[in-house]
């Protein structure tokens, strides 16, 4: 027995060594890294699981409410993207003036970023609304009348909803920036349960098909912005915010988060602008296609949740040393957080994917459809085991020092060529179909991994401070 302790104290020393040589420093111990890293974690596979539980739900009552979701989703991100550039603008600033100890500067740019955030919510959702039906009919004329009638109900309500979940975005981007993700998880927690129970309320038992989803949707944006204001706004934040800070305009202040965030909010306007693209001739293969498309981009987001959590946890790391002015320990962060972004891919494959039959069963698909969703699957595993981080953490990496400029002119170019050209070229001129847009997709990682990878050694990234 004596021997047995031992041995397991010998063990756990070793690991905390181990741990304390990889990921400690001046700046973080790893068990801070870890107290940022696990709430993370636990938001992004419980967002990607109420994803999917809702998507479950959606497919319950029809075929073509899971097409029109699919089809409205890339749209609706067009504009999520503008409020989402401000929101990770904002994390990288708050970081920068954390890591320098200027705990004025962040009170005042939490100020500014939350109520830019709203602002640019407010304006693009009322757009989005007013053209909701127009877009589809043109964007996707080639659809089912019912699924054109359903995503049009769904884009307006996605489009309201955007206002609350820009107040709770733009919290959210404060205390990710200061560190405090357990504040985050509870947040995500609050709004995704209610998504999830309001769904089941509204789709399964009043059988309200796609409004039901809707309703949902705003019903858990409502309360988890205003619970997140409350958040921020209260002293257990410790950082003395006021409304009268969200509501007055610091000039300066405001310069910097627009100059931030504008080339994010393009290289994400053209990203979705592309994925419209590729979803227009997705439709062009069928409804059949358009669902198998639908849950196997569902099921991958479970696969990578645990990697886009590391992706996260850079921007606070990564920033908080190049606000303290470390170039060296930032470039050392950098290289960790790759490495766990690697290590998060492989264990969260290892874990999910002997329930995979399970949870394809939650969709409901036609047996038509399975063998398709298991093929896509099949087709991206590998790039995704080999190239996701450096193809997804790094880039956050680089705009943690702010070399945002950089990391959005790569990823647009090569997302217009690869997923959309080649997509186009593979997929419907050469007939492969589907499986042609997803092979390009592991294409698309492989070619800005090896970019990324390049400008990371170069160091120019380190250069491009405010």
């Amino acid at each position: 027995m004596k021997s047995e302790w031992k041995t397991g104290l010998k063990a756990r020393t070793s690991a905390d060594n181990f741990l304390k040589k990889s990921l400690s420093s001046n700046y973080f111990t790893y068990q801070q890294i870890f107290e940022m890293l696990v709430p993370l974690i636990m938001d992004q596979f419980f967002v990607s699981i109420i994803g999917l539980l809702t998507t479950a739900m959606i497919s319950s009552s029809s075929q073509e409410s899971v097409s029109a979701v699919s089809l409205v989703s890339p749209i609706y991100a067009m504009t999520y993207a503008i409020f989402s550039s401000i929101s990770a603008a904002g994390t990288v600033i708050i970081a920068q003036y954390k890591g320098n100890g200027n705990m004025n500067m962040v009170k005042k740019a939490a100020g500014q970023i939350v109520m830019f955030t709203v602002v640019s919510a407010i304006f693009f959702s009322i757009v989005l609304s007013f053209f909701a039906g127009s877009l589809i009919d043109a964007m996707f004329a080639d659809a089912d009348i019912c699924v054109k009638n359903k995503a049009t109900e769904y884009l307006i309500g996605c489009a309201i909803s955007c206002i609350f979940l820009s107040l709770y975005m733009g919290c959210v981007a404060v205390f990710r920036g200061i560190g405090q993700t357990k504040i985050c998880l509870k947040l995500s927690m609050i709004i995704n349960l209610i998504h999830l129970f309001a769904s089941f309320i509204f789709i399964n038992i009043l059988q309200l098909d796609i409004i039901g989803t809707s309703l949902s949707l705003n019903l858990a944006r409502v309360i988890g912005g205003g619970v997140a204001l409350y958040c921020l706004l209260g002293e257990k934040s410790g950082l003395g915010i006021r409304l009268k800070d969200i509501m007055r305009i610091n000039g300066s202040i405001l310069t910097s988060v627009i100059q931030t965030s504008i080339p994010f909010a393009m290289e994400q306007l053209c990203f979705n602008g592309g994925a419209i693209l590729v979803s227009m001739f997705i439709v062009k293969l069928g409804t059949k296609s358009v669902a198998a498309n639908a849950v196997a981009n569902s099921t991958v987001a479970v696969f990578y949740a645990m990697g886009l959590a590391v992706s996260n946890l850079a921007v606070p790391v990564v920033g908080q040393c190049i606000g303290a002015g470390d170039r060296r320990m930032a470039k050392n962060y950098g290289k960790k957080m790759i490495w766990l972004g690697e290590f998060s891919i492989l264990l969260s494959l290892a874990v999910m994917v002997p329930f995979l039959k399970l949870i394809l069963g939650l969709y409901q698909a036609p047996a038509d459809t399975i063998g398709d969703i298991y093929k896509l699957l099949v087709i991206i595993t590998l790039p995704m085991v080999l190239f996701w981080s450096t193809s997804n953490v790094l880039p956050n990496v680089l705009r943690a020092a702010g070399d945002v400029k950089f990391t959005s002119y790569v990823s647009l170019g090569v997302m217009w060529i690869v997923r959309v050209g080649l997509s186009y070229l593979v997929s419907i001129k050469s007939g492969a179909g589907i499986v042609g847009v997803w092979i390009c997709l592991g294409m698309e990682w492989l070619i800005r991994s090896i970019i990324f990878l390049l400008r990371f050694h170069s160091e120019k990234w380190l250069k491009t401070l405010f």
